[in-house]
């Protein structure tokens, strides 16, 4: 057999690699060689860096947009201005006239998350703070409720770059505060409402241009744990969370005609993302990982077509009633999460049910709204394949295959991560049975460390932003690799698969939430908790954007003069 990089990774299997990299734990060198292949023409790659500042490779302008605490000119209930929240994550760009058929790719509204509160910056509460068992204020764990949540944005393409439109009638915020918001589907009936969102990780945009906003580590906010800079919400009585109403796919309207929803049809779990397609009768399907450790990739297919002449209200109904499935890599097949009398009888025999319900003596999986406040238990119960954190899934806008990035699991030895390409029978997205390969294998031999969020551009290129831990960031396996940056792979021609530099983020930060203008020229990026492990405010490891002695601020920029 004539062996490629990828058909061998491919035979290898994901449990395999990650056996064959457990032993570069402690390597600071590059034990292999990097592949060496022709970078694109259209860019000059960068290499690492410990900078604590952006770098984008040359020739790309960099516009600063917003940063942490900027005035968005609108009101909250009570009246206060509202500010541009904590920790940007996903961004999505929508043409301001997309509801008039338009592609405007100079003018727009950003759907912009804000995952989680940094304490000592949002509510003067450090580290030092939490380990000596000091409780929260009701004043500081409001401030945090107000910093999360995401904010949409008016841009505008002017004659220097790109710059906040403010005030504009669109400008305005969600937090963990505000507003009450709808439940629907399966569980809506039994939960009903929330009160707001928060742990905002990445998303989706609809076709009926609404974003998709995940709610992630909904269980990091009301611990007290002094070994975990949790969000101590439950030192003050009624301000802990109801952690049901949290971890489901929310969606916005940033236009403000429709009211936010929570769809309660497409499981409750860590969401990373949601990456729409159709299916081959039209259906919406919507692939979506969890980020932990041995948790699943899933999939919703809706029960109806979508009707592109309906009214955007009927259309999002689609959200609320279809199937939800796991995948099983082991067998290449959908199993679908819907509750009956065999599915009962699975979970209930199993061992992950049993040991759920010896932590939970009051769980119970007895109806399909149950099942979907309980998805990662029922998934795992009837044979969901464990992955190494599953975070970005995105679809090729090309060939319709979808791309998966699993970080790293440092249990099993899969300390770099890697990207799978997954095909779906008969090329429908609704297929209930799939093939997959290992498209890229993270490593010093491909240059980049932890995959997470994923952006195609309309050259069908693979952007790739990365997520090592800031705490091992520039040491042992992760030496080579400097800060997190933001990496170009092509997916077609003799460079497919091979990763080349194109940005470099500041000290301790994650770039996030990549996201392209309907032409592709400008390419808006997030970035997150720089200076993440400053221990106290005259300790700070990072001054970006401000620099000098400020502190540091995750913001959102515009890179400019893509094609």
């Amino acid at each position: 057999m004539n062996w490629t990089r990828r058909s061998f990774l491919t035979y290898l299997g994901v449990g395999s690699y990650a056996a064959l990299t457990a032993h570069r734990a402690d390597s600071t060198e590059f034990p292999l060689s990097r592949r060496r292949s022709s970078p694109p023409a259209w860019f000059q790659p960068i290499g690492p860096s410990l900078a604590d500042e952006l770098i984008v490779a040359p020739g790309f302008p960099v516009d600063h947009l917003m940063s942490w605490g900027d005035d968005l000119g609108s009101r909250a209930p009570d009246g206060t201005p509202e500010k541009f929240g904590y920790n940007n994550d996903f961004i999505a760009y929508f043409p301001i006239d997309a509801l008039q058929g338009g592609t405007n790719s100079s003018e727009g509204l950003l759907w912009v998350n804000h995952e989680y509160p940094h304490p000592l910056f949002v509510s003067d509460y450090s580290i030092i703070d939490h380990k000596a068992g000091k409780k929260k204020t009701a004043e500081q764990i409001m401030a945090e409720k107000l910093s999360v949540g995401g904010s949409i944005v008016h841009v505008r393409l002017e004659a220097n770059g790109w710059k906040p439109v403010v005030p504009s009638r669109y400008n305005r915020r969600i937090t963990a505060a505000y507003p009450e918001m709808t439940m629907t589907g399966p569980a809506g009936g039994l939960l009903r409402s929330a009160v707001g969102s928060l742990a905002n990780c990445s998303g989706g945009r609809t076709p009926w241009y609404t974003a998709l906003s995940c709610e992630e580590n909904y269980t990091d906010f009301n611990g007290t744990d002094p070994k975990d800079l949790q969000a101590r919400w439950a030192d003050v009585p009624g301000m802990a969370i109801d952690e049901t109403r949290y971890g489901w796919v929310m969606e916005v309207d940033p236009f403000g005609e429709l009211p936010p929803l929570k769809h309660t049809a497409l499981g409750r779990f860590k969401h990373e993302n949601c990456a729409l397609t159709r299916g081959a009768r039209g259906q919406i399907v919507i692939y979506m990982g969890d980020d932990e450790v041995d948790q699943h990739l899933y999939k919703y297919v809706s029960a109806e077509s979508d009707n592109p002449n309906a009214s955007r209200a009927e259309r999002r109904k689609l959200l609320e009633n279809g199937t939800l499935y796991a995948a099983d890599l082991s067998r290449g097949r959908w199993i679908p999460l819907v509750y009956d009398a065999d599915t009962r009888a699975t979970i209930e025999k199993s061992s992950v049910f049993a040991a759920a319900k010896k932590a939970d003596p009051n769980l119970q999986i007895t109806n399909q709204a149950e099942l979907l406040i309980n998805t990662r238990i029922a998934a795992r119960a009837l044979g969901a394949t464990p992955l190494d954190r599953c975070e970005d899934c995105e679809v090729h806008p090309l060939d319709g295959s979808v791309y998966v990035a699993l970080t790293n699991n440092t249990r099993h030895g899969n300390l770099y991560g890697h990207i799978l390409r997954l095909v779906e029978d008969r090329d429908d997205a609704a297929a209930t049975t799939f093939r997959y390969e290992i498209f890229l294998a993270g490593g010093p031999q491909s240059g980049l460390a932890c995959p997470d969020n994923l952006a195609f551009d309309r050259h069908g290129n693979l952007w790739v932003v990365c997520d090592m831990s800031g705490e091992k960031i520039g040491k042992g396996a992760y030496k080579p690799f400097g800060n997190n940056g933001l990496f170009v792979v092509p997916t077609t021609g003799p460079s497919a698969g091979d990763a080349f530099q194109f940005a470099s983020g500041p000290t301790d930060c994650e770039l996030t939430g990549p996201w392209f203008t309907e032409d592709g020229k400008t390419l808006f990026l997030a970035v997150q908790h720089p200076g993440e492990y400053s221990l106290t405010l005259d300790k700070l490891t990072s001054h970006w954007p401000g620099g000098g002695n400020s502190i540091p601020k995750p913001s959102i920029v515009a890179v400019r003069g893509l094609s």
